[in-house]
């Protein structure tokens, strides 16, 4: 037969964090409010004892002092200075050693979140149609096509006059003082095939380019976040309230170790209660728990930051009680009915909906603009410009090199 008794007052350890834990004090009883702050509430009600709160002194949620001792909430019920813990505390073995939990309430998946990739500059265009191998190979091929051309194809032409008579077949000029025979009319055919082939991909990829831009390529994934960082191309910041770094020199994968070792070394933290997006601006990556994340800042269009394709982990979240705490199973009973019946869930979502709409009441309707704009127009003059300075240079060219020195015939 279950106990029915159940203590009148319950001190809660815990920190205060924006829309997932409020604390305040009204007629010397604390009114807890946001996600968590309603979880606590309920129970409080259902189970009928008072609260009593006593914030983590280092303003975390779990740190590892080392020897089996922790800082941070989990400290605190480790000492016996508190009896129930909360704020999104995970699952863990290491730490079920210093404290116990409850029923699990809810998941966290641990993400990393980037700056909105903007577009790529157009004025650079041209040379996006092709990767940097495509463009080695394609002027591999035109050296080639220029020697081959130059012994067997042309007559008694020049190593120069070669190059720019096969060059100017791929601008779709025709050639010249070819030589006629069977077997070099197919190898002329099949240049001609591939000057008149690559040209067609390139122009329609170029002008699929400038129909839809590309986004300036940002990590996507944990593997390409760590090459980022560790090349020196990166940031990425953790949250001091749950540092992630154990999480990722515990993991089984190199890059996610090298990855923690290079955070930890550097000391690259930083805080829930501060703008954290502003970090954002640099080339940065935040560590982040998705409904934290939802929580604290809500959701596109209204935030222009893009959350990665992967997980660094998933955690069940759990209320932390210290060892021997009397009557866990009472409070597991209640947990179990609110998590079911969907209740924490429906807090989460109003509280990253009014942060949203909030967010969306800040918003100016802008009118779009489809007039060209001289940004848009600058690629194109700026091949324009280049084009004319080149046809310049031929006709100085024709002009003032000598008669006698014809580049196109020894």
């Amino acid at each position: 037969m279950k106990s029915s008794y159940f203590p009148k007052k319950i001190t809660l350890a815990t920190i205060e964090l924006g829309s997932i834990m409020t604390i305040k004090k009204v007629d010397n009883k604390y009114e807890l409010g946001g996600v968590e702050g309603k979880l606590v509430q309920c129970l409080s009600e259902k189970l009928d004892f008072e609260i009593e709160v006593l914030l983590s002194p280092d303003d975390e949620i779990v740190s590892d002092l080392g020897n089996g001792t922790y800082g941070g909430i989990v400290g605190v019920l480790q000492r016996g200075e508190a009896d129930m813990g909360v704020l999104g505390l995970t699952i863990s073995e290491e730490v079920s050693e210093a404290v116990d939990f409850s029923v699990p309430i809810s998941t966290l998946e641990v993400t990393f979140l980037t700056k909105e990739p903007g577009e790529m500059p157009k004025v650079s265009a041209f040379a996006y149609p092709f990767s940097l191998d495509v463009w080695f190979l394609y002027a591999f091929m035109i050296l080639v096509a220029t020697i081959l051309f130059q012994r067997i194809m042309f007559r008694n032409a020049t190593l120069l006059g070669s190059f720019l008579s096969v060059l100017g077949s791929i601008a779709s000029q025709a050639m010249e003082n070819v030589r006629e025979t069977p077997w070099r009319r197919v190898l002329f055919g099949l240049w001609l095939a591939t000057a008149t082939v690559m040209p067609f991909f390139y122009n329609t990829s170029f002008l699929s380019f400038l129909t839809m831009p590309e986004k300036v390529p940002v990590p996507r994934t944990f593997k390409e976040l760590s090459d980022a960082v560790l090349s020196g191309k990166y940031k990425c910041l953790t949250p001091k309230e749950a540092v992630h770094t154990d999480l990722l020199r515990a993991s089984t994968n190199e890059y996610m170790v090298k990855l923690g070792e290079i955070i930890e070394k550097n000391n690259w933290l930083y805080s829930y209660a501060e703008q954290f997006t502003d970090h954002l601006d640099d080339p940065v990556a935040v560590l982040i728990a998705k409904k934290v994340f939802k929580i604290l800042v809500g959701s596109p269009p209204y935030v222009s930051v893009k959350v990665s394709d992967d997980y660094l982990g998933v955690w069940h979240t759990a209320i932390n009680w210290r060892k021997g705490f009397c009557c866990r199973e009472r409070v597991d009973e209640v947990l179990y009915r609110l998590v079911n019946s969907g209740l924490y869930e429906k807090w989460l979502d109003d509280s990253a909906f009014l942060g949203k709409l909030y967010k969306r009441l800040e918003v100016k309707h802008e009118e779009p603009e489809m007039q060209l704009t001289l940004e848009d127009l600058k690629m194109a003059f700026f091949a324009l410009f280049i084009g004319l300075a080149l046809s310049f240079l031929a006709f100085l060219a024709e002009q003032l090199i000598p008669r006698r020195f014809d580049i196109f015939y020894s």
